[in-house]
């Protein structure tokens, strides 16, 4: 089993790469179909730069592998629940870039990572529960605490996104 916890970070940043690459440029060109349609999320992209999502995708990344040293250490049902919890999570957030695209009608930067994440990803978490099968019903409660790690996290990283951008923006270079 243990084979599977380092995928974890692996798949994240396979993905964040193309998000870092290029939300910016995408927010850009996309600026006035956002305001029109979507004005919260127009309003939330003026605190977005791309060191900014780096820094918080850094962040994001440094918590991963927290959790993954973690898991590999402890390597009991209870810390796997919560990985298991914080890998879900992380899948059920490339759903949700594809949903965006298909919502936007167009590529979004992450939709093409999320499509290739997404075989992997289940297939990895289907290999946990079964090897778990016996102590399901004892992980649920952790495998709750993990995706409301990475869900709590995200706001965070969001929050330190904004911080960081007005930061570079306030001091230059």
């Amino acid at each position: 089993m243990k084979e599977y916890i380092w995928l974890f970070p692996i798949i994240f940043i396979f993905h964040d790469m193309e998000e870092i690459i290029g939300a910016k440029v995408w927010l850009n060109k996309n600026s006035d179909l956002i305001n029109h349609k979507y004005p919260r999320l127009h309003k939330m992209s003026k605190d977005f730069s791309t060191e900014g999502f780096a820094f918080a995708v850094f962040e994001e990344l440094i918590v991963c592998i927290i959790l993954c040293i973690a898991t590999s250490l402890i390597n009991n049902s209870l810390v796997w629940g919560i990985w298991l919890g914080a890998f879900i999570a992380c899948t059920v957030h490339f759903v949700v870039h594809i949903i965006q695209a298909i919502i936007f009608r167009k590529y979004i930067p992450a939709v093409i990572t999320s499509i290739i994440s997404m075989p992997p990803s289940v297939w990895i978490i289907l290999k946990v529960l079964d090897y778990f099968s016996d102590y399901l019903s004892e992980m649920y409660a952790f495998m709750v605490i993990g995706f409301i790690i990475v869900f709590v996290n995200l706001i965070f990283a969001h929050k330190l996104m904004g911080v960081f951008t007005r930061y570079i923006n306030k001091n230059g270079d």
